[in-house]
């Protein structure tokens, strides 16, 4: 797993996603989902307008919702360049969260413990 990331390590990896359409948001770990409202289903389709992180939070922006993901101390962003949705699979590494685009691409957050610690938390913008 190595070292933490840095903010300006993780950067980088969330520029891809401006202007892109989200496909789905996947939430894997049990107990990382801190929001029911609006659904996870609401943010297919959606823009995002704006991704950036700020200590250890990435903030995803899009047309009608905002996205947080606190990595806590140990989480890490993977840019994929081929996403497809998680399908559990004896033996392999789950992601706590899977961010999947339409053009394909996607993000995986992933911590190394069993015990996942990522949050996730969706709002609706104001109208």
């Amino acid at each position: 797993m190595g070292t933490n990331q840095s903010a300006a390590e993780i950067e980088p990896l969330l520029e891809p996603l401006t202007g892109q359409k989200i496909a789905a948001l996947q939430v894997l770990g049990i107990n990382s989902l801190k929001t029911l409202s609006p659904p996870l289903e609401a943010l297919a389709g959606e823009v995002v307008t704006a991704a950036d992180v700020v200590d250890r939070t990435l903030r995803v922006d899009t047309t009608s919702h905002v996205i947080s993901f606190d990595l806590q101390r140990t989480g890490r962003v993977v840019l994929l360049e081929s996403a497809e949705p998680y399908r559990f699979v004896a033996g392999a590494n789950r992601p706590t969260v899977r961010l999947l685009m339409v053009d394909g691409t996607g993000l995986d957050l992933i911590e190394p413990a069993k015990t996942k610690r990522i949050t996730v938390t969706i709002t609706t913008r104001p109208a």
